[in-house]
């Protein structure tokens, strides 16, 4: 990747659609650390990558006020949804990157900053063509390593069989983490359900819930 490519992704990472105080600010080669995403410390931080609309992060946000959440999210129209409802509820434990996460993860924030991460429906792309596309990779399970402290958790999601299959293989091949329950369950109990995954649950989709926990340094 050439650096003048570099610097045109860091130049729109960097540009904020629209103006709120619930946006965090990135300096290039500058990684954020925990002073630096809030202004009181928190018990715990937590990363959702690719928060849509945001349902899954204000319900949790709302029942832990000692949990400091991030939420990385491209689309201006879910980012302005999600700060009219943290708004309404007054919540102050999140913040927000209007970027897209499967650039440069571990340039933005410090080692072992997260207690927890959550990848809820990414992209399956289900040509095989297009598998390079796909965030669950191994080189991706390298970053949420980098990002979570160990002991932290990764919460992963998909509607789709054949990507959740290829994913327990990548950490059956990865003895840095190990599953929490089982390989994967088909329930998430007591946790928030987005609208996305309420539309595939009508639709009858089986989905597939894979919780790992980083077991080594």
């Amino acid at each position: 990747m050439t650096s003048n490519f570099r610097e045109k992704q860091w130049k729109i990472a960097t540009r904020i659609p629209f103006t709120s105080d619930y946006f965090l600010k990135l300096n290039p080669g500058s990684k954020l650390k925990k002073n630096d995403l809030f202004s009181e410390e928190f018990g715990t931080y937590y990363l959702e990558l690719g928060s849509g609309w945001g349902e899954v992060a204000v319900s949790l946000a709302k029942t832990n006020p000692n949990t400091g959440f991030i939420l990385m999210e491209k689309k201006a129209d879910r980012l302005r949804k999600t700060i009219r409802d943290l708004k309404e509820h007054n919540i102050k434990n999140v913040k927000l990157l209007s970027v897209n996460f499967n650039w440069f993860l571990e340039e933005i924030f410090e080692e072992g900053i997260f207690d927890e991460i959550l990848l809820n429906f990414p992209d399956p792309w289900p040509k095989r063509r297009h598998h390079k596309h796909r965030t669950l990779n191994p080189r991706f399970l390298d970053t949420i390593h980098i990002l979570l402290k160990t002991g932290g958790e990764f919460h992963f999601a998909t509607d789709y069989g054949p990507y959740a299959r290829k994913g327990i293989r990548f950490f059956k091949d990865d003895p840095r983490f190990k599953a929490i329950h089982s390989e994967f369950s088909l329930q998430r109990a007591n946790f928030p359900i987005s609208h996305f995954e309420q539309e595939k649950r009508e639709a009858g989709s089986r989905i597939y819930y894979l919780d790992r926990i980083k077991v080594s340094s």
